[in-house]
């Protein structure tokens, strides 16, 4: 009854009306184990592994053009918020003999070309989440050129009046609450407010590709201006990534390696909120086979990172594998199984607290360690994807 009713719902839609329109996404998620060194405690959970629904379609206006338009949304089988409406790749735009241009939500070339490395499904350390965090969507312009016998480029640009909002919208600290509340009479909601007190950050990514019989390469570049770790040098620090990707993929054997480069974009010590300048690299090689249904792989992470311009820096390093196998039971459907290691041993010197007060000693008696605690983390997950 219910089939027919909406049979004759969708008779009363002009085909024109609908004709267009792609409905499309994947839905994916099972149960996850994940147990971390130092912690009592295990954690066992069901979650998604990156569920999320698209609706796109384009219009033929003649000589060889097309408007296009998509909007994606990620959606949670963990009953999870993904934040605003249409929060991945969401346009509107051109396509033609020129190639592509869309204005909207978009990837930039270290998220939608450079990710072949990284195709597990999961989260945590059962993804290769450090080497390919470099990947963001900006609210910007694109444009990606035709492929001219195997060879591509693309460019992307994010104003920095759209970083700003970005900035603002997720909330301001207490400290910016006050600074704007002295500096402008307490009209802390006034945009002219927001934009004298945010540091200019436009976003430039560039890429450039090719492809022939089976292999390929990619490099990307990206700089973020007046990244939010330069505070201390009074916002004249830019942030930049490097990436290149090659390797072989054929259809049934898949290897490649990626290398990834960064300066001013990553720091996980509080002491970059005094202006201290970070370096980042890290690689990653994958491999995998096509039997038919089933298709094994495995992944293979290493990075650093260091305080730059300081001489004898020490580094802070990863080691991450992960191992797994995707069992097609149709076209659509498939049964996924993972297993993640990761570990991070820490090559910096660390201040020795006073167990007395729990307090640093002071200055004058300040004594230092090497810190050389392992950290390691490990994560199993099985789970079904579905694709429509």
């Amino acid at each position: 009854m219910k089939k027919t009713l909406i049979a004759l719902a969708l008779s009363t839609v002009p085909l024109a009306a609908i004709a267009d329109v792609t409905l499309y996404g994947e839905i994916k998620g099972g149960l996850e184990y994940t147990k971390v060194n130092h912690v009592d405690n295990t954690i066992t959970n069901v979650n998604d592994w990156g569920s999320f629904i698209g609706f796109k379609g384009e219009e033929d206006l003649g000589n060889g053009l097309k408007a296009i338009w998509q909007i994606e949304q990620s959606v949670s089988l963990a009953n999870k918020s993904n934040g605003h409406w249409a929060n991945r790749d969401s346009f509107i735009g051109l396509a033609g003999s020129f190639g592509t241009l869309r204005a909207g939500y978009l990837s930039d070339t270290f998220k939608s070309n450079m990710e072949t490395l990284d195709p597990w499904k999961g989260n945590g350390v059962r993804t290769l989440g450090s080497f390919t965090r470099y990947g963001d969507r900006y609210t910007g312009v694109r444009y990606d050129s035709p492929n001219w016998s195997g060879l591509y480029f693309n460019v992307l640009y994010s104003p920095e009046d759209n970083q700003r909002y970005n900035q603002v919208r997720g909330g301001l600290s207490d400290l910016v609450k006050e600074s704007l509340g002295n500096n402008n009479n307490g009209f802390e909601g006034l945009v002219p407010v927001i934009n004298g007190v945010t540091h200019y950050q436009d976003v430039l990514a560039v890429g450039l590709g090719y492809e022939n019989y089976g292999w390929f390469v990619n490099y990307g570049y990206k700089n973020i201006r007046n990244t939010a770790n330069a505070v201390g040098q009074d916002g004249k620090l830019n942030g930049e990534v490097h990436g290149l990707d090659f390797g072989y993929d054929n259809g049934t054997w898949m290897a490649g390696l990626g290398y990834r480069n960064s300066r001013n974009l990553i720091d996980n010590n509080l002491n970059g909120l005094l202006g201290n300048q970070w370096e980042s690299s890290e690689g990653a090689l994958t491999f995998a086979y096509n039997f038919g249904n089933i298709v094994p792989r495995i992944s293979y992470a290493y990075g650093e990172e260091k305080e730059r311009h300081v001489k004898d820096a020490s580094k802070n390093k990863f080691d991450q594998i992960i191992v797994g196998v995707d069992y097609n039971l149709s076209k659509r459907t498939a049964v996924l199984a993972s297993l993640g290691y990761w570990s991070n041993k820490p090559k910096s010197w660390v201040e020795i607290r006073d167990q007395t007060t729990d307090h640093f000693r002071s200055d004058s008696d300040k004594k230092y360690e090497r810190d050389e605690e392992r950290q390691e983390a490990y994560s199993f997950g099985l789970g079904l994807r579905h694709k429509f």
